[in-house]
C-alpha cells in the first residue's frame, strides 16, 4: 500500500512528533538534548524551518514548525533524524535504526496555533514528567516566558499579537499556559497528530480544501456535541 501523502502548505504551521524505536529512550543525558536543538536549528536554517515550539521527552519529540517551502519539513526531519541516529549510534556503540518509522504531523489552522503550542509545551507535565511548565528545562516554554531565550527560535505572528511589549508576551503566555485545556481538546490534538491530519476551523477547510475535504477528515469518538466533522472546536 502506497504511504499516505502528507499535507502540507508552505508558509501554514504543522505540529510534528517522533518516537524513538519501541518507545526506547532517545535522550540519555542533557547533552544529547543540547546536541539535537543545536542540529534542529541548523537544519531548520539550511532547508528553509521556522520553529516555534518544542518539547523533549526522554522518548519521544513533539515540534512545532512551518516550513518555507513544499520539501521544507521533510528536508528539516530527514537531515535532522539522520543526523541524530548517526550520533546515538556511535555513542551507544549500536547500528539501526532509532526512530518509530516516519515522524507523524499535522497541519494546524492559524486560529488554533497557539492552543497547539501550549499542548506541546504542556507535554510534560501531561505525561507526569513534572508537576509545571516551568519545571522542565526541555520546552520552549521557558524560552516564551523570557527565562531561558532560545535566540534561534522564530515565534508565530500570533504569539506576537499577545503583547506589545516581550514582558506582555511573556506574562500573557503565561496564564494562557497555567489555564490549561480541556481533555477533548488535548484528545483532539492528539488524534490529528497520530492520523496526520489537519487540525482546522470549517473556514480554512472550505479556503484550502474545498474539493477534497474527504482526505482531511476524522470521524471521532466521543463528546460528538464539541467536534465537528472539520477537526474543529467550534
Amino acid at each position: 500500500m502506497a504511504r499516505q501523502a502528507r499535507i502540507v502548505i508552505p508558509g501554514q504551521a504543522m505540529h510534528v512528533m517522533v518516537r524513538g524505536n519501541n518507545r526506547e529512550v532517545l535522550f540519555h543525558q542533557e547533552e544529547d538534548r543540547r546536541i539535537y536543538l543545536n542540529w534542529l536549528r541548523d537544519a531548520a536554517k539550511e532547508f528553509g524551518s521556522a520553529v516555534h515550539a518544542f518539547a523533549l521527552l526522554p522518548n519521544h519529540v513533539h515540534l512545532l514548525i512551518t516550513p518555507q517551502r513544499g520539501d521544507s519539513l521533510a528536508k528539516t526531519m530527514q537531515s535532522l533524524g539522520r543526523r541524530y541516529a548517526q550520533y546515538i549510534n556511535h555513542q551507544h556503540a549500536r547500528s539501526g535504526t532509532i526512530w518509530e518509522g516516519r515522524y507523524r504531523s499535522s497541519l494546524i489552522d492559524p486560529d488554533y496555533l497557539l492552543r497547539c503550542q501550549r499542548y506541546i509545551e504542556l507535554n510534560p507535565v501531561r505525561s507526569g514528567f513534572e508537576s509545571n511548565p516551568q519545571d522542565s528545562p526541555w520546552t520552549s516554554y521557558s524560552s516564551h516566558i523570557g527565562d531561558k531565550v532560545e535566540p534561534w527560535m522564530v515565534d508565530h505572528p500570533n504569539f506576537w499579537k499577545l503583547g506589545n511589549t516581550p514582558f506582555e508576551r511573556q506574562r500573557t503566555w503565561a496564564s494562557f499556559v497555567r489555564e490549561g485545556a480541556a481533555h477533548w481538546e488535548d484528545r483532539q490534538i492528539t488524534e490529528c497528530l497520530m492520523k496526520s491530519k489537519p487540525w482546522v476551523t470549517e473556514n480554512f477547510a472550505q479556503k484550502h480544501f474545498k474539493d477534497k475535504l474527504e482526505l482531511i477528515s476524522i470521524r471521532y469518538r466521543g463528546r460528538p456535541s464539541k467536534i465537528n466533522p472539520l477537526n474543529s472546536i467550534s
